[in-house]
């Protein structure tokens, strides 16, 4: 079975020996993340087509590397978020640049990815979306309106604490701040950058942001705007949608 062991496809910024205490703010704290108690359905798509980001941004295609049966390549992005992660790039500091893990996912692959995950009875509850049938409540990958991602530095992703789809404690997005390190400056420089565009943070990882979903509808107290997501028939055999 494809591994969940995502550590190769980032570096730990102790390896890059850059003075990050000197190049990094300090940052603000954390506000208390807290997760709403019930997610606020979609009732009307805007119907925002699903992009192709793979020229646009740095890709790692996390699970069609690991050989996930319903992976495909390509990463897509609803055309709003996309519009959004650019104004995010924009605006960091020289030298940093978004690099991105997964974006939608097709119900096949969220339910793939569920059942093995959890087929360890053991796993706490809140790392994989389990998959729904809804389509004004959809797992917030399948929307298009979620994206998984990390900074980079002089082009080399970085592991924020952890690896991607570490399920563990120390991925909770307010793990390290109890303690000033680089890791704790680089996640809340994250954190604000994407907040900056309107994206919410999950609190279980520190690379989950999504934008028009029911959670984040839930949390910023607006409509949200994104149900399930498809690929048309040009993606999905070949072609691709063009960033407008």
């Amino acid at each position: 079975m494809p591994s969940f062991d995502q550590g190769h496809l980032t570096a730990s910024p102790s390896d890059l020996h850059a003075d990050w205490m000197s190049l990094l703010p300090i940052g603000n704290p954390l506000p208390q993340l807290v997760e709403p108690s019930a997610m606020s359905p979609v009732t009307s798509d805007c119907g925002e087509p699903l992009v192709d980001v793979t020229d646009i941004f740095t890709c790692l295609e996390a699970y069609r590397l690991a050989n996930w049966t319903h992976s495909r390549t390509g990463t897509f992005l609803r055309e709003g978020v996309t519009h959004r992660l650019l104004a995010v790039n924009a605006l960091l500091p020289r030298g940093f640049a978004l690099v991105i893990f997964d974006g939608w996912r097709s119900p096949e692959l969220q339910s793939e990815l569920f059942h093995a995950a959890y087929g360890d009875p053991l796993l706490p509850p809140g790392f994989l979306a389990p998959p729904s049938d809804n389509d004004q409540l959809p797992s917030p990958h399948v929307s298009g309106g979620t994206v998984d991602l990390t900074l980079s530095f002089d082009g080399a992703a970085l592991e924020l604490g952890t690896p991607f789809d570490d399920f563990t404690e120390t991925a909770a997005t307010a793990a390290f701040e109890d303690v000033d390190s680089p890791v704790r400056r680089l996640r809340r420089m994250l954190c604000e950058a994407m907040w900056a565009q309107d994206f919410v943070v999950y609190r279980g990882e520190w690379w989950h942001f999504e934008f028009g979903t029911p959670r984040w509808a839930s949390i910023m107290k607006r409509e949200g705007i994104y149900q399930r997501a498809s690929l048309n028939d040009e993606q999905q055999f070949g072609s691709e949608v063009a960033l407008r």
